[in-house]
């Protein structure tokens, strides 16, 4: 498929699950630093410690709600399911991709609380509320004709008085691989390859936390994001009242 960024939503969309069900056994590789991620060691220490960092404060804030139920979004191959389910009894984890959703279950085998579910995010509604809801490095992928509609579905995912905590990219060059290259400016929309060499294209928007946190607040949402020096953004969101 040719680089178009007037190409469909309905395209992209469809291209985007086909690249995470095709990477799904090189995701990891992204986060360990290692393949065509592996940017030196200096790089990767300061990955490493901004993911530390990122997990502490998220682990001291689901301690802090002590919540019963969660919901995780695009829960992918399990890098943050297996630090959710350590502090929740209950946690729901959907994915489009059936082939993450394996090693996701792989990987947290253990944690018999996590109900799993296969489904378009776009499409799928959740039979019950939730007192958090989770995602990471979802919103990026969210078009922005259907970002508004999605935080929508978000709200009626919670119980009364439910938050979300969202981990997304911070814009930074060496955080993607080698070979991937930043979205044009009139677009959101990116060529993203894998080790064959077969490229897709997806959705990738690199929120900055005051953009982000006003687009919500016209939403009708209260977020408190923040952004470690190079990598992350993340932090807390709920409806305001």
């Amino acid at each position: 498929m040719p680089y178009d960024v007037a190409m469909p939503t309905g395209d992209i969309l469809r291209d985007q699950i086909d690249y995470y069900r095709a990477r799904a056994g090189e995701y990891d590789e992204w986060w360990f630093r290692t393949g065509r991620y592996d940017r030196g060691a200096q790089l990767n220490a300061r990955w490493q410690a901004e993911v530390a960092s990122v997990e502490a404060t998220l682990d001291e804030w689901l301690t802090a709600r002590a919540a019963g139920t969660l919901l995780e979004l695009a829960c992918g191959t399990g890098l943050f399911t297996r630090h959710l389910a350590r502090r929740v009894p209950h946690i729901t984890a959907v994915d489009a991709s059936p082939e993450v959703l394996a090693l996701n279950r792989d990987r947290v085998a253990e944690a018999a609380q996590v109900e799993y579910v296969e489904a378009d995010l776009f499409s799928w509604r959740p039979a019950q509320r939730y007192d958090v809801v989770f995602f990471s490095f979802w919103l990026s992928h969210v078009p922005d004709a259907r970002f508004a509609a999605f935080w929508q579905g978000v709200a009626a995912a919670l119980n009364p008085g439910g938050a979300v905590y969202l981990i997304d990219s911070a814009l930074d060059p060496s955080s993607m691989a080698k070979d991937h290259v930043l979205p044009r400016p009139e677009t959101d929309i990116v060529a993203r390859k894998l080790n064959d060499g077969r490229e897709f294209h997806i959705v990738k928007h690199f929120w900055e936390p005051q953009a982000l946190t006003t687009r919500l607040g016209e939403l009708g949402w209260s977020a408190a994001i923040a952004q470690t020096p190079s990598y992350f953004i993340h932090g807390p969101a709920q409806r305001a009242s």
